[in-house]
Formats: C-alpha cells, structure tokens, sequence
C-alpha cells in the first residue's frame, strides 16, 4: 500500500449524509413530495458540475470535463430509478394501509387481482395489522409483488385497489419504459445498450450496441418530465382514494390522508 493512501475497509467508508438527502420515512409520509424533491437534489449536482467543470476558450468542456461529466449522469439515473420505485412502493404500501378509511375497498377482489392472486403472504392475516403504530403492512405486501420496473404491471398493482383510476397513461409509460430499460442497461450490462434489449423498447431500437452516454442536460430533463408523470398518477389515484373515505372522518386522519397524496415541489412551474 503506498504510503499516505486510506487503508478503511469499504464499509468504514460510510458516513452521515447531509441534511439535505430525503430518508424512507419521508417517503411513508408523502411518497411524490419527497421522490421529486430528491430527482431536483440529483439535479442540482449535475448543474454543479456543468457550471464548475474546467471549459475551454470556447465555453465547451475540456475532454476530461466532458468525460467526467457523462460518467456521473450515466451513474446518476440508478440512482434516481431506485428512487422511483421506492415512490411506487410507498404509495402502494401508504394507500394499502389507508384503506381501513374507505368505503369501498374489498379485500378479497383485492387479493384475486394482485400478481393474478400470486402473492406469497397471506394478506388476510396481515391486514388485521394495517395503520397499527408505525410499522406498515402495507410495505410487507409491496415488498411482497414483482413487476416494479415494469409500468404496465405497476399499472396492475394499483387496479387491484379498485378504485377505477389507471395509474400510468400511454405516453407516462413510453417514457418509463426507456428509463426503466437505461437503468437496466447501466446497471446489468456495463452500461452497453445491447442490440437486443434495444429492441424491446420501440424508442431505443435504434440505439443498440452502443455505450451509454447523455448530453449534458439529461439529468435536468429526467427530473422536469418526471414532474407531470407524479403529478398526474399520484392526485389521481388519492382523488380516487378520497372519494371513497368514510364519513365523519378526525381531521387529523384527513390532514394526514391529504399530506399522504400532496404533490410539492421546490420548482412548482414543473408541475403545470
């Protein structure tokens, strides 16, 4: 080992995160509001870097700067995609966990519909546990499902609630997919785009064999387009939701049910 190098083990490398990262249990408070307050953080690094990597006379990046900057945005949609399917399950699991307040949630409909009635828990046990403290049996049943990647199944996942509100549109899920098919490719194959998984998504056909690399404005454009998407998805299904509500309700419960579905940003002319 030369001498002055870190000899930590990886995991001693772990550290606090600033004040500024969302947590998982500000997800189980308000799932859109915290994933789109993070793609704006996972946007603000990469426009960090766009105005602090060294330029030329000309104003484009150095070779290196272009380089290092294609890197991190190539690095930075993982990320960002975890965190949209930790939104998708956290709506999933908060509404399961809601339904206690609904007038029109049927549990058994519910269970034949979910995974075509695949689901290795049994759900009619557990949900004598919904809204009990702070533990969530809502999240054991999404953790429970497959298909988290693939819009049209959560799509599935979220008709079984029968609330008659479909959750993706045609063009949210065009979108997703080739999001969801980038991520595959960075994280399952080296970051190559294959011909052949090109070819499962009609807007990446012709990108195939190639490496993965974004213009520089590509994180920026993931955080604004995914705006709309959770706008629409999230009040959508929580006004489906709430036309159901039992009567008479605390406004406590009503405070928290609506905090639940609030959909927020810092940059609120992306959500119109």
């Amino acid at each position: 080992m030369p001498a002055g190098k870190p000899t930590k083990e990886f995991h001693e490398y772990l550290c606090d995160a600033t004040n500024s990262h969302v947590s998982h249990q500000d997800y189980l408070v308000s799932p859109a509001t915290t994933f789109l307050k993070y793609t704006i953080e996972a946007k603000s690094a990469i426009d960090l870097c766009i105005r602090k990597f060294p330029k030329k006379q000309n104003g484009q990046f150095t070779s290196d700067s272009l380089d290092s900057l294609q890197h991190l945005e190539t690095a930075t949609l993982p990320a960002i995609m975890g965190h949209f399917e930790t939104y998708q399950k956290s709506l999933f699991a908060g509404m399961f966990d809601l339904t206690v307040y609904s007038t029109a949630f049927k549990l058994e409909p519910f269970i034949k519909k979910l995974n075509d009635g695949e689901v290795k828990i049994d759900l009619t046990r557990l949900s004598a546990y919904r809204n009990i403290g702070t533990s969530s049996v809502g999240h054991i049943v999404a953790d429970s499902l497959n298909g988290w990647h693939s819009p049209e199944k959560v799509n599935k996942h979220f008709g079984a609630f029968g609330f008659n509100y479909q959750f993706y549109s045609a063009d949210d899920i065009k979108r997703l997919k080739v999001l969801w098919q980038l991520r595959h490719s960075i994280v399952h194959t080296g970051g190559t785009l294959t011909l052949p998984d090109a070819q499962k998504v009609e807007n990446l056909n012709s990108f195939g064999n190639r490496n993965i690399a974004f213009e520089k404005n590509f994180i920026y454009e993931v955080s604004r387009k995914f705006h709309p998407i959770i706008k629409r998805s999230t009040e959508g299904i929580g006004q489906a939701f709430k036309n159901t509500l039992l009567p008479n309700l605390p406004q406590d419960t009503i405070n928290r049910i609506d905090t639940f579905f609030k959909v927020k940003s810092s940059i609120h002319v992306w959500l119109t």
